[in-house]
């Protein structure tokens, strides 16, 4: 079972119903759609998807400068869980769940697209608070 099963919606049955030709697609609306709504915006994200979208992934520099992001935005969510500040733990979370969705998306050159999709599209639903606005974008693509 993938992780992205575990989500409410029928989402995982969306994943499985965007053809194979519109994932691409759907992956840059996803990424975008997380960048606005984590509110993640940065010259590097926007040059490491300009990179996946021209080549098929990002440079090395472009994938490490994300990694590390993710990692800085995980440790501050653990910093102020030991805090106990749940607000500022939830935020930092959901921007990890943002950057670890672009970096699955930057990074896929040698992964199968539907599994992306479905990696990217569970850290999605978490980086935007529920499933609401992942299910939007994939129903415009299932015919």
């Amino acid at each position: 079972m993938h992780r992205v099963e575990r989500l409410p919606g029928g989402v995982a049955r969306l994943v499985d119903s965007v053809p194979d030709g519109d994932i691409p697609q759907c992956l840059a609306l996803l990424t975008a759609s997380v960048i606005d709504v984590a509110d993640v915006h940065s010259p590097e994200i926007a040059e490491a998807l300009t990179q996946w979208r021209e080549r098929g992934t990002a440079s090395e520099r472009s994938r490490a400068h994300v990694r590390s992001v993710v990692a800085q935005h995980d440790l501050d969510a653990f910093v102020h869980q030991r805090r106990g500040d749940i607000d500022k733990q939830r935020e930092s979370f959901r921007r990890a769940r943002a950057f670890e969705c672009i970096m699955i998306t930057i990074d896929s050159e040698s992964q199968e697209p539907r599994t992306v999709l479905r990696e990217s599209v569970y850290e999605a639903a978490a980086a935007m608070g529920g499933t609401g606005g992942v299910v939007g974008i994939l129903a415009d693509f299932v015919v």
